[in-house]
């Protein structure tokens, strides 16, 4: 039996979840590792790593194994943009201005397209990420960060 490539979606998908948890595997074995029942810092990255290159794999084998050949569109680049603009916004705004104008402009950007359709659906979804970060952040876990 030809084994081809049949959907390149996934197997692009399996390709990246395997490199970037091969990576995060490398880059972690700089850390002690410790035990299971006392863990070191490396502990976690290389146990996520390894979730991820199974992840990757299984990935990579549907693909190879679909009914139907599938190809990769266009990629919109707009969305790309806009997710990345938000986690720069954020990098930008967290120090300076604090969290809550940092988390709004994240969920602007990221909610660029359906901000001009359903503007009340953004603001409730502001409100509920300004209170989760609020409640992890400042709250639960007490970082010193500035709210405003």
């Amino acid at each position: 039996m030809h084994m081809g490539i049949r959907n390149r979606k996934e197997i692009l998908a399996g390709v990246l979840f395997l490199t970037l948890g091969g990576f995060v595997l490398v880059y972690a074995q700089r850390y002690p590792m410790g035990t299971a029942t006392q863990m070191g810092p490396g502990y976690f990255p290389t146990v996520l790593a390894l979730v991820l290159c199974a992840l990757g794999m299984i990935n990579v084998v549907q693909g190879l194994r679909a009914a139907h050949v599938t190809s990769i569109g266009p990629w919109p680049l707009a969305p790309l943009a806009c997710v990345v603009a938000g986690v720069l916004a954020f990098a930008a705004l967290i120090d300076d201005h604090g969290l809550f104008p940092a988390v709004i402009a994240v969920v602007m950007m990221g909610c660029y397209e359906r901000l001009t359709r359903r503007p009340l659906e953004v603001a409730a979804i502001c409100l509920v990420m300004l209170a989760l970060a609020w409640v992890v952040f400042i709250y639960a876990i007490d970082l010193p960060i500035d709210v405003w």
